[in-house]
């Protein structure tokens, strides 16, 4: 390869490793390897014309969206962290629609498990109002309440143990479930389009 090769090579890497900014030092090093020897394969294939390797590779800035999106999907898929899941969510789809959709019941589940948690502490102040009650000759015999008034005549059938534990294993269930389903979700749309290697 000529200097003047070589520099277009290094302009379009230089564009590339400025939009990986923030990516570890390591990975990034990695992928501007990849490239090089993609783009030299290409040129030499294509009979040393590097131009149109390097345009086959489309705009260094989208490029390195790809590899900061996967490279987001990959941590969400290692990682626990809400958080984490919840950026790479951001990027699992093809559609805008499919990401908000993604997004938004990711929050709602994340919102269900702070309202049951929230109840389970709200048991431990105040257990004479918070439990499921039962009112004989009622319309509607079983009544759960929450901070609020409890019905004439009716009687707790839990113990306010009772409710507080299952609250607290309901809200870890939930929170189970929607990380599982979140990391599931991301597995498939990587899958479905590879570039890293998983965790």
């Amino acid at each position: 390869m000529t200097t003047r090769t070589d520099s277009r090579i290094d302009g379009f890497l230089s564009r590339l490793r400025a939009g990986l900014r923030g990516m570890p030092e390591r990975e990034i090093d990695d992928i501007l390897r990849e490239i090089r020897g993609h783009i030299v394969e290409l040129s030499e294939a294509e009979g040393s014309d590097v131009d149109a390797a390097i345009r086959s590779l489309g705009d260094p800035v989208d490029l390195a969206k790809t590899y900061r999106a996967e490279n987001l999907m990959v941590q969400a898929e290692c990682s626990g962290s809400p958080l984490v899941i919840l950026q790479a969510l951001r990027h699992a789809s093809r559609t805008r629609a499919g990401r908000f959709t993604a997004t938004l019941l990711y929050v709602f589940g994340y919102a269900t498990v702070i309202a049951l948690w929230r109840e389970a502490v709200h048991q431990l102040f105040a257990p004479a109002r918070t439990g499921l009650w039962y009112t004989p000759g009622s319309a509607w015999p079983l009544t759960f309440a929450s901070g609020g008034a409890v019905p004439a005549g009716s009687r707790e059938l839990l113990a306010w143990w009772a409710i507080h534990l299952a609250l607290v294993v309901a809200g870890l269930a939930v929170k189970y479930a929607v990380d599982h389903t979140a990391r599931w979700w991301l597995r498939r749309y990587r899958h479905s389009k590879p570039l890293s290697a998983p965790c």
